[in-house]
């Protein structure tokens, strides 16, 4: 714990100086780091183990935040397993950037690079689950850096067999001033509202979500340089380094799908266990898109067994 006081100190003069809507200390286990030029805030849980049964990496979705896996993080706490959950650069309270690469393997680089600063070491190994976009990102991670990896969980994710999906003429108007502008404006003053949101939830929830849920998700969206996040998303996603999904054929690979997913339909799925047929792919019945929050009963027992199978016993 003293590594990671040390850094919050070491933070919270930029965030307090320079990006004064970012609170120095969002939750109570709260963290910050600077990783290639950007601050990147994390949380952290069971970090004060002696003997945890493994380590597990959470990323969340398009437009989220640490704040998805609200209905998870107690039954990993439960099963004795050490979690990092983190903002991806742009999103939640880590630092915005109109410029970054927000391709999958460059996020997957970054994600490396912030998991070496906090353990100083390269044998630590990593079980990493990733929702939707952030599941894409896990994907990435786990290719990247395979023998680092304990094991992969992908929930209805944005699954890739090969990491070259950036359409070139969309990135290259979005590119323009004028559409740039357009697309600014209309993510700035119609997509990120409440109204707006609570329809966007309500289609991946499949029931319409209460107040606290929207604004949960909402208040770090609302952040300065978010909607300049979401247009550089489109504008600025070159991959860094070619990724084929058939090399995850030596790795545990389980992947969760809602049966009613409409956001990323479950055949992506299927088209990815083809591809790799040692994959496990689970579908959860009458689910939408976010399966880990509206189901999370059923998602953490498969959760927790797919981990604690290929982590050994408990210690």
């Amino acid at each position: 714990m003293i590594r990671y006081t040390l850094l919050l100190l070491s933070s919270c003069f930029f965030l307090s100086d320079s990006w004064s809507q970012v609170p120095e200390k969002p939750y109570e286990n709260s963290h910050f780091l600077m990783v290639d030029s950007v601050f990147i805030h994390f949380r952290t849980w069971n970090d004060d183990l002696a003997a945890p049964r493994g380590n597990v990496l959470l990323i969340h979705g398009f437009c989220g935040s640490t704040f998805c896996w609200r209905n998870n993080y107690d039954t990993l706490v439960k099963a004795r397993y050490r979690i990092i959950a983190i903002d991806l650069p742009g999103f939640g309270y880590s630092e915005r950037s109109a410029t970054l690469n927000q391709s999958q393997s460059y996020r997957a680089r970054l994600i490396w690079d912030l998991l070496t600063k906090i353990d100083g070491t390269d044998t630590v190994k990593w079980n990493v689950i990733g929702h939707s976009m952030g599941g894409g990102t896990a994907e990435a991670v786990a290719l990247m850096q395979p023998k680092r990896i304990q094991s992969l969980i992908i929930v209805a994710g944005m699954v890739f067999i090969n990491n070259n999906n950036v359409n070139g003429v969309i990135s290259n108007l979005v590119n323009t001033e004028f559409y740039k502008k357009l697309l600014l404006s209309y993510t700035e003053n119609k997509y990120l509202t409440f109204d707006h949101f609570r329809k966007q939830l309500k289609g991946t929830y499949g029931y319409m979500p209460d107040t606290n849920v929207v604004n949960g998700y909402l208040k770090p969206l609302l952040i300065e340089g978010s909607a300049e996040t979401v247009v550089n998303l489109i504008a600025n996603s070159k991959e860094i380094q070619p990724l084929h999904a058939e090399d995850l054929d030596q790795l545990p690979v389980m992947v969760v799908w809602g049966e009613k997913d409409r956001t990323i339909p479950e055949r992506a799925g299927k088209k990815l266990k083809k591809a790799v047929p040692r994959i496990e792919l689970r579908t959860i019945p009458y689910a939408r898109h976010m399966v880990m929050e509206t189901h999370a009963e059923l998602f953490n027992s498969l959760m927790v067994e797919f981990l604690n199978r290929n982590n050994g016993p408990a210690r």
